[in-house]
């Protein structure tokens, strides 16, 4: 049966995947996103269908979200702040406001609304630096950056109106999500990495010690899994890790980008230490049999889904890869310049 949907930050990467697939099963779709970080370029080919609404507006004008969501049935919540890093000089508030108090402002309206379903799309930066590997949903959550913090305060909101207000939530803790719907160069580690080697194809540096190991998962595959469990999990409130089994180092995304530019005997500079970034979880990898015992799997593993976005972003002139909002975060164009030995 269909249903009407409302997705925040639809305009994104995994937003707009999402919006082609609910309206291509029938649903009537409503996304609002204020195209901060979104592109309306990604919902052009649905935006004419009769099911298909667009609202140009941030989730935190409360007026605007009132519009978003009357009718509707399921909200999936996606807006959130685009950039995971704290930089010096950045807002401290800025993870506040784009992630708990845009929260908030959607749980509340749907509160006013009667709406009862929610999809939450969360994060593996919740965990920190976890002492066991993989980790399940179980273990402690001990968030070491501002944008971890933070969504683990939406998770606590959406417990608390779960609770009080007798609603359906799911929340979804991602792994780092690559896709074709790219940013522009200077924000993800593949993006970064295809543009530096442009520039100069023998030499590439690299934030940390290269040895960084996260999980990675497709935009694509990352939307079957929200729709699958949706779809197939129980009433009241589900944590589900959303990943694929394995993960991978920055330093073999590095030679894969190397690999598909066509370039051999690149020299890798190294900043040296643990992380990438102030924040930085050096190591992460998903228990993902919670999403398993549902019945559903990742079809591809971390190496294929980085293959698959490398090859997407390299026919971008911005040579972009990863989804906004979601966590390719080993290399930042804002540290200082430099390779080292």
């Amino acid at each position: 049966m269909s249903e009407r949907a409302l997705i925040t930050g639809g305009a994104g990467c995994i937003g707009s995947v999402l919006a082609e697939r609910l309206v291509a099963r029938g649903d009537q779709v409503t996304v609002i996103d204020d195209l901060s970080s979104g592109r309306r370029e990604h919902i052009a080919a649905i935006e004419p269908h009769r099911n298909f609404r667009f609202v140009e507006a941030d989730v935190l004008d409360v007026a605007s979200l009132d519009v978003a969501m009357a009718g509707t049935d399921t909200v999936y919540h996606l807006a959130a702040n685009p950039d995971v890093k704290y930089a010096p000089g950045d807002p401290t508030d800025k993870d506040l406001r784009q992630n708990t108090i845009a929260t908030y402002r959607v749980l509340e309206t749907m509160r006013r609304h009667g709406v009862r379903r929610l999809a939450f799309a969360s994060t593996s930066a919740v965990y920190g630096r976890a002492e066991t590997l993989p980790i399940l949903e179980s273990a402690p959550t001990r968030p070491i950056s501002l944008y971890g913090a933070t969504k683990l305060a939406c998770e606590g909101l959406i417990g608390a109106f779960q609770n009080l207000f007798d609603m359906e939530c799911r929340i979804f803790r991602f792994a780092n999500i690559v896709g074709p719907r790219v940013r522009a160069k200077g924000r993800t580690v593949i993006g970064d990495f295809i543009a530096r080697l442009r520039e100069n194809p023998r030499e590439l540096r690299i934030l940390g010690d290269g040895n960084q190991s996260k999980s990675y998962l497709s935009a694509d595959e990352c939307v079957d899994g929200i729709v699958f469990a949706m779809e197939r999990a129980g009433g009241g409130l589900g944590v589900f890790n959303l990943g694929c089994e394995g993960g991978l180092t920055v330093r073999r995304i590095a030679d894969l980008v190397a690999l598909e530019m066509g370039l051999s005997d690149v020299r890798y500079g190294f900043t040296g230490g643990e992380g990438g970034w102030p924040g930085d979880v050096p190591r992460f990898e998903l228990d993902v049999s919670a999403m398993a015992r549902l019945g559903w799997h990742a079809g591809k593993n971390s190496e294929q889904a980085v293959v698959e976005a490398i090859r997407s972003s390299l026919v971008h002139a911005d040579g972009g890869a990863a989804c906004a909002g979601f966590r390719a975060d080993d290399l930042d164009s804002r540290q200082p310049e430099g390779v080292a030995a």
